[in-house]
């Protein structure tokens, strides 16, 4: 790995930089994946702890601002507290989602961090769980939510961060083994993570969808 990357994963795990675009020759740790229950194409990595993060977006971006809608589907062990997954490559000043198991159902709470405690709610991100890629079993708990303002982030005085659908992007997860505080509450807090990291995801070759808004739509 050069150097000039390894500063740069380092930068934005600190929250210094926007995620890390590769434009050199790297293998992603992301996977192509094609969801049976709702037809979506996504870039889908799983960590050691059989937590599966998948991101898909349009095939069609706007131009300019590049503001659209994402997915994000997220399969885990059910004996998992919660699970993280941050839009920005990096645990703070970004959109982050976290979602955890509540009996037969799974809960997301849209957050955002500033310091490194529990985050608190995050009100510019709005989710729409899909009903179809959403359930729990006897093993595994699985949840898929269209994302509404996980795209772009920021504001007028600290400037706009955009999620490159080009690119090969660096982004992160966390996950806690302890459960929530109260899993029935998606404002609960929860307790610091055992572990995170920072996969990178082929977002251009891997994730976009062709009709994407009707797909989603439908679901």
């Amino acid at each position: 790995m050069l150097f000039s990357e390894v500063a740069a994963r380092a930068a934005a795990f600190l929250g210094l930089a926007a995620p890390v675009r590769r434009q050199f020759t790297f293998e992603p740790d992301s996977v192509a994946y094609e969801d049976p229950d709702t037809g979506l194409k996504f870039a889908s990595y799983t960590s050691s702890r059989g937590i599966a993060w998948r991101v898909a977006i349009p095939e069609d971006i706007p131009e300019g601002d590049k503001i659209f809608d994402t997915v994000l589907q997220v399969e885990a062990p059910v004996d998992v507290g919660w699970a993280g997954f941050a839009w920005g490559g990096h645990m703070t000043y970004n959109p982050l989602t976290i979602v955890w198991p509540n009996g037969s159902d799974v809960v997301l709470s849209s957050r955002i961090a500033y310091g490194y405690y529990s985050p608190p709610e995050y009100p510019n991100a709005e989710y729409r769980v899909v009903k179809t890629g959403t359930h729990v079993n006897a093993t595994h708990f699985q949840i898929t939510a269209v994302c509404t303002g996980c795209s772009r982030w920021g504001d007028e005085d600290i400037g706009f961060t955009e999620l490159d659908p080009e690119y090969d992007s660096t982004l992160a997860f966390a996950y806690g083994d302890y459960p929530v505080d109260i899993p029935e509450d998606p404002s609960s807090t929860f307790g610091i993570h055992d572990s995170l990291g920072h996969p990178v995801f082929s977002l251009g070759t891997q994730a976009k969808n062709a009709d994407f808004a009707s797909k989603i739509e439908k679901l």
